[in-house]
């Protein structure tokens, strides 16, 4: 075994353990146990129902994803051996093979690190406020008040500049009309069916929020020692970044996956900054995993910490170095499809993206303002590999979103950036969901405006969501069903659209045209057997016909 332990950041920890327990000896320091390997896992990849939920399992099934001995929980003896020597297991991982314990006494992390199976051993976080830690959650009874800015947003201090051209969308109109997205709304994509994981700090406020719909959270879950159900910490960013998706108040602010169903899970510790909550974070997104989530944001990101001794560095931005960044990329080998925002460092010494941000195959998220120029928070790339990050923007800069009293607002900050496109993401996939989640993000960079030429400061650009999700409509002949006697045909020379249904079809069915923009120039239920489209200008049309319940979407071109 390493011995890591016995590191100048161990031995500071020793010094201040010390003093410290002597005052409060409940408060316990935690530790990373990383281990040699799993051991002998007593469940077993040929029988996943034991270990993974139906709807994960359907996931990796969909995406022709192998289950592996990474998704085997860790060997059960490891963890008793743990116990046995004193060890209070807080957290652990099966992905990146670690158990976070809290020690009671400085010759516990001694004994554990003696375990034939133990690689190494890190301090990760110290009581250094005198709060006490518990170990075990409770239900706190009353809600409480915000007491400190929320980390990551940067509120404005008034929200009376509503835009005047207020619609559907409210204040988040310019937000998704950035992206295009509410015409993939106005297609019927709003995020139906998919189960959406929102890993952050706090969710102050959401239960007593009546623009968000409370049947559609499907779970809240804390994985940190803060003893307190989410819905009633003091911080609520979380909430802020819920708002941007789940929102559903027309005229108010709506929203880009309202009718998506969420679980929301704290791993976020606001009173101070240790790399726990990295190891918090693993454990959500494995959970997220088990339980078949599909889609996860994730606006949070680390680089330093309390302790200097124990910040990241930007040479570590290769997306496999920190655990936490290895992690996300495991994540999307298990089929989700990750959004995490890029970070707000752009204009401090740091300046690049956090983790886990860098890691591969996720989609990272910058921030612009409403006329697509980059903020000047927003972090920059590329990998420390090489790799493009930021992936994609969103607007960061003045976006909407609801504080935890339920009123309107707007901040800055990736933060609000990535969980807007984060549920654009959601309703993309839900539309075309015969892709995998790497064919997603394929079709994400390539709609967007810098796809021959991406930077370390835009990426790819910002995505139009609405062009992405067309340019894999099926074009020609098509089918409504697999009866060869429904099909829709256009003839470029006549400019007639030949729709072939019998005669009881054609009574009930209906057929809508819309140009590139989204918006519909043809809407008509009265029509016989061929509809003239003389009338079109040159151009892309989608033809989308209706017959009850059965729907067929043809890409024409007239010339």
């Amino acid at each position: 075994m390493k011995t890591h332990y016995t590191s100048k950041i161990f031995c500071f920890a020793a010094c201040f353990f010390c003093v410290f327990t002597s005052l409060f000896s409940q408060n316990t320091p935690l530790y990373r146990i990383i281990l040699k390997d799993k051991g002998t896992s007593q469940f077993q990849i040929d029988k996943p129902q034991d270990y993974l939920s139906p709807k994960a399992i359907l996931r990796r099934t969909n995406q022709g994803i192998a289950i592996d001995s990474t998704d085997l929980p860790i060997d059960s003896l490891y963890l008793s051996q743990i116990e046995d020597r004193g060890g209070i297991i807080r957290s652990k991982s099966k992905w990146v093979k670690t158990v976070v314990v809290a020690c009671v006494d400085s010759s516990v992390v001694e004994d554990i690190g003696s375990l034939p199976f133990v690689e190494d051993i890190v301090l990760v976080w110290l009581n250094k406020s005198g709060i006490a830690e518990d170990y075990y959650f409770e239900l706190a009874e009353d809600a409480q008040q915000d007491t400190e800015q929320d980390k990551g947003i940067i509120p404005f201090d008034s929200a009376t500049d509503i835009p005047k051209d207020i619609n559907y969308y409210g204040t988040a109109f310019h937000q998704i009309n950035m992206l295009q997205g509410h015409y993939l709304h106005e297609a019927g994509f709003r995020g139906e069916g998919m189960t959406v994981a929102i890993i952050d700090g706090g969710f102050g406020g959401v239960d007593k929020i009546s623009q968000l719909s409370k049947d559609r959270i499907l779970g809240v879950k804390n994985f940190t020692h803060i003893r307190k159900h989410p819905y009633n910490w003091d911080n609520s960013h979380g909430t802020h970044v819920l708002s941007t998706m789940l929102a559903n108040a027309p005229g108010q602010i709506v929203g880009t996956a309202p009718n998506a169903n969420y679980y929301l899970l704290s791993t976020e510790v606001t009173d101070d900054e240790f790399p726990v909550e990295e190891d918090y974070w693993i454990a959500a997104i494995e959970y997220a995993d088990s339980i078949g989530v599909d889609v996860c944001n994730t606006s949070l990101g680390y680089t330093s910490f309390d302790i200097p001794q124990m910040n990241h560095q930007t040479a570590e931005l290769d997306g496999h170095t920190v655990l936490i960044s290895r992690a996300a990329g495991m994540a999307a080998q298990k089929g989700m499809l990750l959004f995490n925002a890029a970070g707000n460092e752009g204009n401090k010494l740091w300046k690049k993206i956090s983790f886990p941000a860098d890691a591969k195959n996720i989609v990272t998220v910058g921030s612009v303002d409403a006329q697509g120029i980059v903020s000047s928070f927003s972090s920059r790339g590329m990998s420390a590999d090489g790799r493009v990050k930021p992936n994609l923007m969103a607007q960061g800069t003045r976006a909407a979103y609801i504080d935890r009293n339920g009123g309107l607002t707007f901040g800055n900050g990736t933060s609000i950036a990535s969980p807007i496109l984060a549920g654009m993401g959601a309703c993309i996939w839900q539309a075309l969901p015969n892709l995998t989640n790497m064919e997603i993000i394929d079709l994400l960079h390539k709609s967007a405006s810098q796809w021959q030429y991406a930077d370390s400061t835009y990426g790819y650009g910002i995505p139009n969501i609405y062009a992405a999700y067309s340019s894999e409509v099926p074009t020609g002949l098509s089918m409504i069903d697999k009866d060869l006697s429904k099909v829709l045909f256009f003839d470029t020379v006549s400019n007639l659209l030949y729709i072939k249904l019998n005669a009881e079809d054609l009574l009930r069915a209906r057929c809508t045209i819309y140009n590139t923009l989204g918006r519909i120039v043809l809407d008509d239920s009265q029509f016989d057997a061929a509809i003239n489209l003389s009338f079109l200008s040159r151009g892309i049309y989608l033809v989308s016909l209706r017959v009850g319940a059965e729907r067929v979407v043809v890409k024409i071109a007239k010339a």
